[in-house]
């Protein structure tokens, strides 16, 4: 039986690695297709070349990112790195809460590691080269720094919290374990942009304008209220351009990246602020928060199952169950699940995509929404050409040309 888990992990590992791959080459082979004449003119001929070089780099650097973390967590499965080190986190505490902790939060600092120096290598060698990078280096340690604390004190937290409760809440765990973790992020929907966004990005209100005005007399025609229009100073890491909105109920809020007032037009703004609103006005927000509400509930079953089993640690020669270690496990079995739920989850977020730029055009205009569609996809340095299963797979909105199709068949426009 341990032997079959055995088999079975380092199956899922090559499984979840391999199709990544599979998947990658793929897309990255579809980028010479030839661009359809709606989308042409997204890219004049220079920068399109450009895009392929930059596509490439991402490419190479990408798929180095995931054989180093395959190989580095083949390599301390094999030598049994976890058991020694719990040898030792069995000298430095008697406590399983801090013994899990402390296993987690190890095994997590090398892939943060190994994910920070990758990620400086995108940011100074490939986005400054092709100019997108505004970071400085001192920025970029200091947002790692940041979020490195907030991961130590809320995941750790977290962490801590989920194992004292398993230990000491017996038949309730799940029951707790998920009214906690549902009013977790549910708290974390609500003071994203007020608490958690200025931590990284400094936030000022949009300022009286003919673009505020716009925005307000577009939302008021179609009875959205909006509270607070703020402005986010983007362009200080990079000049990719975005916007979001956050809340729900009154706590309800648009963020405007600078960079998209600076390279759109109000028309073009308006008519991305629209395709938001759709998302409001279709409850796609709320669809999401009950999605998110049925996922933890699924999480935190398959959590049950690696912490109710000791197979899973003695399998790779602990001598008992060791729950940190199988935690690790768990993530491994979910990453590669999770995969395969996302070509649903992904689906669904394509059609809720569809909706809301159908509400745009219908409400706004849709002239206007693929005009803005063209300059964000144009400046973001995005892939108009992505594999149809790539897409599948890992697209939460559906590619340029589609989404154009798709409002051009609207009957009607109001531009």
């Amino acid at each position: 039986m341990e032997n079959l888990v055995l088999i079975f992990i380092f199956c899922l590992l090559v499984l979840d690695t391999g199709l990544n791959l599979f998947l990658s080459i793929l897309n990255y082979k579809y980028r010479n297709k030839d661009l359809p004449e709606v989308i042409s003119d997204v890219y004049d001929e220079g920068q399109y070349l450009n895009w392929k070089k930059y596509y490439m780099e991402n490419f190479r650097l990408s798929l180095i990112s995931s054989l180093t973390k395959f190989l580095v967590l083949i390599i301390l499965l094999v030598t049994k790195t976890f058991v020694y080190l719990n040898e030792w986190v069995i000298d430095l505490t008697s406590s399983k809460s801090f013994q899990t902790l402390i296993i987690l939060g190890l095994y997590f600092l090398v892939i943060f590691l190994i994910d920070m120096v990758f990620s400086y290598q995108s940011v100074f060698k490939i986005e400054e080269k092709y100019g997108f990078n505004k970071m400085t280096k001192k920025l970029f340690f200091m947002d790692k720094i940041k979020s490195s604390l907030l991961t130590v004190v809320f995941g750790g937290g977290l962490i801590y919290g989920i194992m004292s409760l398993y230990f000491n809440s017996g038949q309730l765990f799940f029951i707790i374990a998920w009214v906690c973790a549902s009013l977790i992020m549910l708290i974390v929907n609500l003071i994203y942009t007020k608490i958690l966004v200025p931590i990284f990005n400094k936030l000022t209100p949009l300022e009286d304008s003919t673009l505020k005005t716009k925005i307000c007399d577009f939302a008021e025609s179609v009875g959205y209220e909006i509270k607070k229009i703020s402005v986010m100073d983007a362009s200080k890491r990079s000049s990719k351009l975005n916007a979001f909105f956050s809340g729900f109920g009154k706590t309800k809020r648009i963020v405007l990246y600078d960079t998209l007032i600076s390279k759109c037009t109000e028309e073009e703004i308006v008519a991305v602020l629209a395709h938001e609103i759709g998302h409001g006005k279709h409850k796609h927000v709320i669809f999401n928060l009950f999605q998110s509400i049925l996922m933890i509930s699924i999480y935190i079953l398959g959590l049950m199952v690696f912490l109710n089993n000791d197979i899973f640690s003695l399998a790779f020669g602990f001598s008992s169950i060791n729950y940190g270690f199988n935690i690790i496990l768990y993530i491994v079995v979910l990453t590669t699940v999770l995969m395969f739920v996302g070509i649903l989850t992904s689906f669904i977020s394509r059609k809720f995509e569809y909706q809301a730029d159908g509400y745009a055009a219908l409400n706004y205009s849709g002239t206007h929404l693929i005009r803005a569609l063209k300059v964000l996809n144009r400046e973001n340095f995005s892939n108009l050409t992505p594999h149809p299963l790539y897409v599948k797979f890992y697209y939460s909105h559906p590619p340029l040309l589609e989404r154009i199709n798709h409002i051009k068949s609207l009957k009607k426009d109001k531009s």
